[in-house]
């Protein structure tokens, strides 16, 4: 395996400066945020706030949506797509999402991340639907996959029980990983390291597709 030139060195100024751009903006939103409600809060207070000008905020982000969740959250909707459609066309449809879910594990900075926004939305009930939004969004992904990979209509029960469990799964992680002290779930042997939340994600996505077919009946 060869590595590029280069690739070992630290982040240039220019990289670090826009890292930290990147945060300050970040923080500045969630402040905000916590403070006067999500719909409340403008892109230019948020600008404001980080001492730039709003055309920069829309350098790093899309939307308000975005920076609320941020990237960890929207390049899942990404990989989880590409990561799907790379798989075996031969491979079942469950097992591939199954195969796909665990290599999109959060690692522990990411569920850093993604722990503190979802305390924030218990502080500002107003971002739950937000956030819904974004499950309908990754459970349209797995739906879209499964539906393809079996010759199934979207609106057949197959692919909508196996992208309901992927989503559900994700949701109880997510959720279970802020509360503290949460209960180790069983790890399987063969999945090696992974932090608490994926080892939940993990077990109720088994349990959830415990009475599902590896592959979908015949149409």
């Amino acid at each position: 395996m060869t590595t590029s030139p280069g690739s070992d060195l630290p982040p240039s100024r220019r990289e670090r400066r826009k890292q930290e751009t990147r945060s300050a903006l970040e923080e500045a939103a969630l402040a905000l945020f916590a403070a006067k409600g999500y719909e409340q809060t403008t892109v230019e207070e948020i600008a404001e706030a980080s001492g730039v000008a709003v055309r920069t905020f829309f350098r790093y982000f899309s939307s308000k949506q975005h920076v609320l969740f941020g990237d960890v959250a929207h390049q899942r909707l990404a990989r989880l797509r590409t990561e799907l459609a790379a798989t075996a066309v031969d491979q079942p449809p469950l097992e591939a999402v199954a195969a796909v879910l665990d290599a999109l594990d959060l690692d522990a900075a990411e569920q850093r991340e993604i722990t503190r926004r979802i305390r924030l939305m218990d502080e500002q009930p107003s971002l739950i639907g937000i956030y819904l939004m974004l499950m309908n969004d990754l459970r349209q992904v797995v739906v879209d996959f499964v539906a393809e990979r079996s010759g199934l209509p979207p609106r057949h029960p197959y692919p909508l029980l196996v992208a309901g469990a992927a989503v559900t799964s994700w949701d109880v992680a997510l959720c279970a990983g802020t509360a503290g002290g949460q209960p180790a779930a069983a790890e399987p042997a063969d999945v090696g390291p992974v932090g608490p939340a994926s080892r939940i994600r993990r077990a109720a996505f088994a349990a959830l597709t415990a009475g599902i077919p590896t592959s979908p009946p015949p149409v």
